[in-house]
């Protein structure tokens, strides 16, 4: 878990007891014991004259550094882990706050005042409150006194804030279409349920997409931070090997460099899909005609 958390894990019930070098204050000792004695240490740095030590070449120290990263103690498993636990929380958190944005858009499409009124406190305490500060309050307030992982919170937490964003670009491309085009399709008998979803829904898709995939992009960038909730994500890992070897190049690089491929990934996914709902490459088979009447 993240130093910052350990006192808080303490005082919320989430562990029993904590080890860590952490100062013992009198306002801190009024939600957590300490354990007696503790004690104080300072830090001090030595540095050693230019020409002390042997030099080694640049090559030698890349190959070394690559070797304590991945290879020692088969460290590259730990990145395998984290890019699991990241793609978990990125891939659940799109389902389901896709799933959430759409059914509060379709709650809210005829105007409900109630549900609207709602939606917009919820989205604006969504979105103005900082991912960390909200996966904080999940983990240790709201689920504070309960038996959760900081994984299914994250999920929970990404889920809020992906439908948010999913009932903001359903409201503006929904809105970017002609209102002519559903009085057209009540023209052609179809139902309100059908026009949406067959006339106005399949033409406001393309105007909301290109946000769709930043956002998703935006979002598993986002997850690093699940490491304040005792999450071992891709970035946790990077972090853990880094502690371990004091290496710090490989560990980021590694990191950044992974978090390119699987945006990449996810943007090549949801581009395929672009390309299968986009209405202009319908074949004409499937184009609209009127509604079949009994004569």
């Amino acid at each position: 878990m993240n130093f910052d958390g350990v006192l808080a894990s303490v005082q919320a019930g989430k562990c029993d007891f904590a080890c860590a070098c952490l100062a013992a204050t009198e306002e801190r000792k009024e939600s957590v014991d300490f354990s007696e004695p503790h004690f104080a240490e300072s830090v001090v740095f030595v540095v050693l004259d230019s020409t002390a030590g042997k030099q080694e070449s640049f090559l030698d120290g890349v190959r070394a550094s690559f070797e304590k990263t991945f290879i020692r103690e088969n460290r590259w498993q730990l990145f395998v882990e984290g890019i699991g636990t990241t793609m978990l929380i990125t891939v659940l958190s799109i389902l389901f706050g896709t799933a959430l944005g759409f059914g509060v858009f379709m709650l809210c499409r005829n105007g409900n005042p109630v549900a609207n009124a709602l939606t917009r406190f919820c989205v604006w305490l969504v979105q103005g409150m900082p991912v960390v500060v909200l996966l904080m309050i999940l983990y240790y307030v709201i689920f504070g006194k309960i038996a959760i992982s900081g994984t299914a919170v994250s999920v929970i937490g990404f889920t809020l804030v992906f439908g948010a964003a999913v009932y903001g670009m359903l409201k503006a491309g929904v809105g970017a279409i002609d209102r002519g085009q559903t009085e057209a399709a009540y023209a052609l008998g179809y139902s309100d349920h059908k026009a949406f979803f067959r006339v106005v829904l399949p033409q406001a898709i393309p105007h909301f997409l290109p946000s769709y995939k930043g956002q998703i992009t935006a979002l598993i960038k986002a997850t690093a931070v699940v490491g304040y909730v005792a999450v071992q994500d891709l970035t946790k890992m990077g972090d853990i090997v880094r502690s371990r070897t004091y290496e710090a190049f490989f560990p980021l690089i590694a990191v950044a460099v992974i978090y390119f491929v699987l945006a990449a990934i996810l943007t090549f996914l949801v581009n395929k899909v672009e390309i299968r709902i986009d209405p202009r490459k319908r074949s004409r088979k499937e184009l609209l005609k009127g509604v079949r009447t009994d004569d």
